[in-house]
């Protein structure tokens, strides 16, 4: 600790010469101290989910994900405005000439051979990635696969589950792509509690790397969705274990996937009943056969938007996806409807559609109430509010363009059903979560904006109040930056009232948030040993706090 405080808290710090500070801090332009093997202040800010790399003796793995990342969204934008014609995106780490990432052009480079030049590359940094891990029974791998089946909803998992269970059950998995069985072997052993299955994570997760390289040139028909599934399954183990850049790079790749296949033009007025069509006019995915298999398209899309505007901003760094104004993505794929309801009730979707989020964003009625429109709206309203916060200074409509969205964001959380499933849970928080992010960029200078972040933090503990935690199992990871988000609202305002401030809290006041904050503490410190980004949330919250109220 006292490294840590030498290495901010001095002025007389030697300067480290060019180019020796670690990638983290050159990318966020700070002081670095150049400790190794973790320097200052990636020791202190942890929840940058970064490892601490230099790249002295060539690319770092983290810059070659970047460039990767860089890559994907420039194939990404080509994608929502196929007919225009733009150089590529320039990669992030240029002065790394002989990267072979760095060269490649997205404008000549489909995502399969890009997909499997990266993890060509982890290959050769990853021995492991070269050979089998030594076999489970397969009776152990279903029980694995099951269990991950129950809590699927948390992590992603947009496909059939009661026909993925039943693949698995009666073909042995001989009917999947090896590419889905490998994600599903990971994530079973990932949540298994025996020590002695766990050891047998790093080698499942190198496997699975490797069946991911080639999984878009297989010739099943379901080939693209089972690869997209595979793409979110990856990103939302990686966030979760708070391995930030390669859930970044996952995420993109699965919006390139989607965008690719046209899964964001479902129901769409030109698209006749005759097929996506993507780019040229190649058919992205067959017609689907049933109002099921469309409604699984339908789930994968949103899953994919949800999943980006979740996690997309949480560094700092743009969405994939941009729907604002005539150059964004035409987003045209109705509200998702809860999965049963596809077949039972396909009326509930419309016959054509079009201008989905920006009729949404409009306030033009809908009437989709389902949990899983409700989630993927409430993933919109949150990417809209970090997305103006980060951009605030440059707008000069910025209060009436917050203002609008506040609006927005109230008038949603009025419809929203009270918390009895852990799926309502998510949109609660999403939902006063986007209160905090679109407030938290103005609350130092505005009384009003301090006041509606403090009210949604409230309104989070208030909510976990009710809720029976011990119950609730596992939890969309996205749940730890949130609670974190409320617990650094409390904090501040706390601090302010024992400063005394002319605006402040009164002591009863005080008292109640105190209470607010542990009760959302606690909750963080039950879900922290489950989730290594809980765990390092918690540990931001608790060095807040100390840092806050020492002495």
């Amino acid at each position: 600790m006292e490294k840590n405080q030498i290495s901010f808290a001095s002025n007389s710090m030697t300067p480290l010469q060019k180019g020796k500070a670690c990638v983290n801090c050159r990318r966020r332009k700070i002081k670095c101290d150049g400790d190794k093997p973790i320097c200052g202040p990636c020791a202190k800010f942890s929840t940058t989910f970064g490892d601490c790399e230099y790249s002295e003796d060539g690319i770092s793995h983290a810059q070659m994900l970047e460039d990767q990342i860089s890559i994907l969204q420039a194939r990404i934008e080509e994608l929502e405005r196929p007919k225009q014609s733009r150089p590529s995106r320039p990669s992030s780490t240029r002065h790394h000439s002989s990267s072979s990432s760095s060269q490649v052009s997205s404008s000549n480079m489909s995502l399969g051979p890009l997909l499997s030049q990266f993890y060509m590359q982890q290959a050769s940094r990853n021995p492991e990635m070269n050979s089998m891990p030594a076999e489970l029974p397969f009776i152990v791998l279903e029980a694995l696969v099951h269990n991950f089946l129950h809590h699927s909803s948390c992590f992603g998992f947009f496909l059939d589950t009661q026909a993925f269970h039943d693949s698995i059950t009666h073909s042995q998995g001989r009917d999947l792509p090896p590419v889905l069985l490998n994600v599903m072997y990971l994530w079973g052993v990932h949540l298994s509690q025996d020590a002695r299955i766990k050891a047998y994570e790093a080698t499942f997760l190198a496997l699975a790397l490797r069946s991911t390289a080639g999984s878009l040139s297989g010739t099943h028909p379901r080939t693209i969705l089972h690869s997209l599934q595979a793409s979110v399954l990856l990103a939302y183990y990686f966030i979760r274990n708070a391995r930030f850049v390669e859930g970044k790079y996952h995420t993109s790749a699965a919006v390139s996937i989607a965008v690719s296949s046209g899964l964001q033009q479902i129901r769409a007025p030109q698209r006749h009943g005759s097929g996506l069509t993507v780019g040229m006019g190649a058919p992205a995915l067959r017609p689907p056969r049933d109002a099921g298999e469309e409604g699984e398209r339908i789930s994968a899309f949103w899953t994919v938007l949800t999943l980006n505007n979740c996690w997309a901003g949480t560094d700092g760094s743009p969405s994939n996806v941009s729907y604002e104004g005539s150059s964004g993505l035409k987003i045209d794929t109705p509200w998702p409807l809860d999965r049963d309801d596809y077949v039972q009730f396909p009326h509930l979707l419309p016959l054509q559609n079009t201008d989905t989020i920006i009729k949404f964003l409009a306030d033009v009625p809908d009437y989709n109430t389902s949990k899983a429109a409700m989630h993927a709206k409430a993933g919109v309203l949150f990417e809209e509010a970090t997305r103006l916060a980060t951009r605030y200074r440059m707008l000069k409509q910025f209060e009436s363009a917050l203002a609008t969205l506040d609006r927005k964001i109230d008038a949603f959380k009025t419809t929203l059903p009270a918390v009895q499933c852990r799926d309502m849970l998510v949109v609660h928080m999403l939902a006063h979560g986007a209160t905090i992010h679109l407030h938290k960029a103005l609350a130092h200078q505005n009384m009003g904006s301090r006041v509606k972040a403090l009210e949604a933090a409230r309104a989070m503990a208030g909510v976990l109040r009710q809720i029976d935690v011990q119950r609730i199992g596992l939890i969309d990871p996205v749940l730890a930056p949130l609670w974190t988000s409320a617990c650094l609202t409390f904090i501040s305002e706390i601090k302010r009232g024992r400063q005394r401030m002319h605006d402040a809290a009164s002591p009863s006041q005080i008292q109640a948030m105190t209470g607010a904050l542990h009760t959302v503490i606690g909750v963080m410190e039950f879900f922290a040993p489950f989730c290594r980004l809980m765990d390092v949330q918690l540990a931001a919250v608790r060095l807040s706090y100390n840092d806050a109220f020492a002495g």
